[in-house]
This record gives structure tokens, sequence and C-alpha cells, in this order.
């Protein structure tokens, strides 16, 4: 058959309930009157979810932007119900480690792929 995994690059996510995504991808978008980014929909969203603290963490940590996909860990977002020989029913979730390591960007090579203004 076919797979479609797909994944990220980070082992946690903000919500655990999916009929939250919907409002964490709400938070994230532009401002329609300004069209710019809007911090206060995305702490909005995250300051009252005690939920996302793990994930904040994690983001607002030294990870840095990885150097492409040969340097980073891939972590799959959904969980696949898979049948054993015997019948038995096993849940797994696909993680996908690096073997060359993790390589980050600099701040500055960061700042020049960005253009200097990510808007």
């Amino acid at each position: 058959g076919i797979w479609d995994i797909v994944g990220c690059n980070m082992p946690v996510h903000y919500v655990r309930d999916p009929m939250l995504f919907p409002s964490l991808v709400h938070a994230q978008k532009r401002n329609p009157q300004t069209h710019l980014k809007d911090p206060d929909m995305f702490w909005d969203f995250m300051t009252l979810r005690p939920e996302t603290l793990h994930a904040l963490l994690m983001y607002f940590s030294d990870r840095g932007t990885p150097d492409g996909y040969r340097h980073l860990h891939g972590y799959g977002v959904h969980t696949y119900r898979m049948i054993n020989a015997s019948g038995e029913t096993q849940y797994v979730r696909f993680h996908f480690k690096t073997d060359q390591g993790i390589k980050n960007l600099d701040a500055r090579r960061c700042e020049e792929l960005m253009s200097h203004d990510p808007d």
C-alpha cells in the first residue's frame, strides 16, 4: 500500500485534543485587518491552555533551525494500528532519527534565509 506519514521535528505538540487544532492554526494566522502576524492571538491561545507549556519550552529553547532534513529528527503525527502475525493489535507511531547528527543554522544564516523580514 501507500504510506502517507505526516511528521514534525518536535517530539511534543501544543494540543492533545484534536478539536483544538483548528483554534491553534487560527491563533497563528495573520490579522485580517493588518495582514501581519498577531502575537496577541498566539499568546492568548497558549496562555489559556496549560497543556501547551511543554511544547512552548521546546519551541523557545536553543534547539535552533535545522540545517536541512538530513540533520533533524522526525516525529510522526499520527498513530497507526498494526496487526501482528498472531492477530494482535499494536499501536505504533513512527520516529525518524538522523544518523548524521543534529546540525542547526546559526542566527546570521537564518536571518539571511528569511531576508531580514519574515513578513
